[in-house]
This record gives structure tokens, sequence and C-alpha cells, in this order.
């Protein structure tokens, strides 16, 4: 018996139809070997948006082409770019205190192509500030990443005898006494400097006498000679002349020391607790864009700021990198609108 069944089975091993059924196992599974690597990229395709992106990504700057802004757009989007294998164009739409850019974006398909690198002015204060502005921020956009930010710096004239805050504070005290103030200059009335030095009025209970300039360019060169006492002013702006001894850096209005000037103590440190101001930069979609779509620029952005190159630009700039979730994006920008709505209001600034 025990001969007969292992015949049985020698028969089945060698009869051809035994042959193939075991040569088509072994075929089965080569080609499963083979498909499996296949499937697991087309999911990984999925995964990646439905095929997003399969055409180039214009990322809209709202500012002229050149700046600091400009820079950190092309730096990013390149590194984005070769993470998400697509290409970035960026395009400059410069005017109305960035409101054309952003109106630009805020009207566009909701399909993840075009994107804005906003800051501050544009998407918290100006809807506050100006009338004609065309989009709401919470209704118009979805944000996806913080990538940097660049804190105010109150900064005084190289010879002046202001080494401090606290010196600042002391004689403008004094001055305000006497019915006087100190001349405090600024880039224009309603941007952020300005705001910021009124957030820091009403924090030390002084009052400046506010020189608003048609941009940063005269008040650096009328605080360098001394014909203003102060300057409110972003580091990325005032940060060559700091760096050349031209200025002098006091306190910066972040909530912790920049990495651009980490001697320089915060206006927290100086007395003022939980004080914090400045400049951010970071990247929006219009609504409606699907999130996973917002979650695979995120990630692509994050990714591109751990980039030294990236890190380099930015730092030498004075601005310090972000990053993080399109939900810590969005709680910044609920606190800013509430902080620079009050701020523009009692500032008095209006722009028609």
């Amino acid at each position: 018996m025990m001969n007969e069944a292992k015949a049985r089975r020698q028969y089945k091993c060698d009869h051809p139809r035994g042959r193939l059924r075991g040569r088509g196992v072994s075929i089965l599974m080569a080609a499963l070997s083979l498909l499996l690597p296949l499937a697991c990229a087309c999911a990984a395709g999925a995964a990646r948006a439905g095929g997003y992106p399969s055409a180039p990504i214009t990322v809209i700057v709202p500012t002229s082409a050149g700046g600091g802004m400009d820079l950190m757009a092309r730096v990013v989007s390149m590194k984005m770019g070769q993470l998400l294998k697509t290409s970035f164009v960026v395009e400059n739409v410069p005017g109305a205190n960035g409101i054309i850019g952003a109106a630009r974006v805020a009207n566009a398909a909701p399909d993840g192509y075009t994107i804005l690198l906003g800051q501050t002015s544009q998407m918290v204060i100006n809807p506050y500030l100006y009338s004609n502005v065309s989009y709401d921020t919470f209704k118009s956009f979805v944000p996806v990443v913080r990538l940097s930010n660049a804190p105010n710096v109150v900064v005084v004239p190289n010879e002046s005898p202001f080494h401090s805050l606290t010196d600042i504070v002391a004689a403008a005290r004094k001055a305000n006494a006497q019915g006087k103030s100190l001349n405090l200059a600024t880039p224009g009335s309603g941007t952020v400097s300005h705001l910021t030095s009124v957030l820091f009025q009403q924090a030390a209970r002084i009052e400046f006498s506010h020189i608003p300039y048609k941009g940063a360019s005269s008040a650096i060169t009328d605080t360098i000679a001394g014909r203003d006492d102060l300057m409110m002013s972003s580091i990325p702006t005032s940060f060559g002349q700091i760096k050349a001894g031209q200025l002098r850096a006091v306190a910066v209005s972040a909530d912790k020391r920049s990495t651009s000037l980490p001697d320089v103590p915060t206006i927290a440190e100086a007395g003022y607790p939980g004080f914090n101001a400045g400049t951010w930069y970071g990247f929006f979609v219009p609504a409606k864009t699907p999130p996973h779509i917002v979650d695979l620029l995120n990630k692509a952005a994050n990714e591109a700021l751990q980039s030294p190159d990236v890190v380099k630009t930015i730092q030498s700039d004075g601005g310090d990198v972000i990053g993080g979730t399109s939900q810590a994006f969005m709680a910044v920008l609920e606190e800013d609108a509430a902080k620079w709505s009050k701020a523009v209001k009692e500032s008095g600034a209006k722009v028609d």
C-alpha cells in the first residue's frame, strides 16, 4: 500500500499536468513579486493626492522681484519642486501693499496649482487697514505652513546715548512729563513696524512722536543721521545697517531672541512679559483646496525648510525658520487677527 501511495505521488509530480501546475505556481509567485512593488508605487501615487502634482505650480509673491520675500519664495519652492518632482514658477504681482497679489490667489482655482506667499501685512492687517480689500483671510484662503518669522527690532543711531530699552523708556517718560516726546521713525503708517510701536507704547505707558516715512530706506537714512531718536524696523530691513555698525539694536519684539541677533534681548526680557509682535511669512492656497493637497504641500515645505541652503537664506536676511502644521499656522492667524485689528483701530490708521 505504501509503495502504491508513493507511486501515485510520484506520478503526480512526473505527470505533465502536475509539472505544469507546479510551474504555474512558480510563475504566479514570480509575477506577484514583480507586481508588488508596482502596486506599492501605485498606492503611494494615490496617497500623493491622486496624481497631484501633474503640472507646474505657480507661487504668487505680492512684492517686486529681488527682495527678501522674493528670494525666500524662490529658494523654498525650488526645493519643494525637487521633492514633488514638478516645477515651481515664481510670479511677482506687486501693488497696493500686497492686496493685488493676494486677491489673485483668492480667486484662483482651488486645485493646489496656485500658492500665495503671504505675510502679516497682507493677511491680518490690510483687511482692517484698507477699505477696498476684496478677500477675507479666513474665508478665502487655507493656510499651508508658516515658513519664517522676522521680528521687529528697536534701533537707534550708533552714537545714541540709549543702550537699552530701559534707557529709551526712561527718556520717553521724562520727555512726556515735560510735554515733549522722542521721535520714532517707521516705514509708514499702518505697517507692522508702526503697529508694533503702538502696542509697545501701550505696554510701557509712554508716547512717541510717530514719524511715518514712505518706505524703510528713508527712515533708516534719517535714523542713522540722528534726525530721529529711534526706529521700529523689521530685522530684515535694518539687518545690514546693524551689522555694519550704523545702527544699534536694543530690543527685538519676538517672544524669544532672534537667531540673527542672538545678543539682543527681547522686549519681554526688558520688563514687558508676553510681548510678541513681528512679521511672519507663509504659504496659502485658495479656500476649498482639498485637504490631502494641503497636507502634501505642508510636508514638502517642512522638508524644504530643513535644507541647509534654505535655512541659510532665511537667516542671512534676519529671519527665523519656523515650519509646522497648517493647524498651528491657523492658530497664529487667529491670534494675530485679534491683536492687529485692535492695534489698527487704536492707531487711527486707515487707508481708503
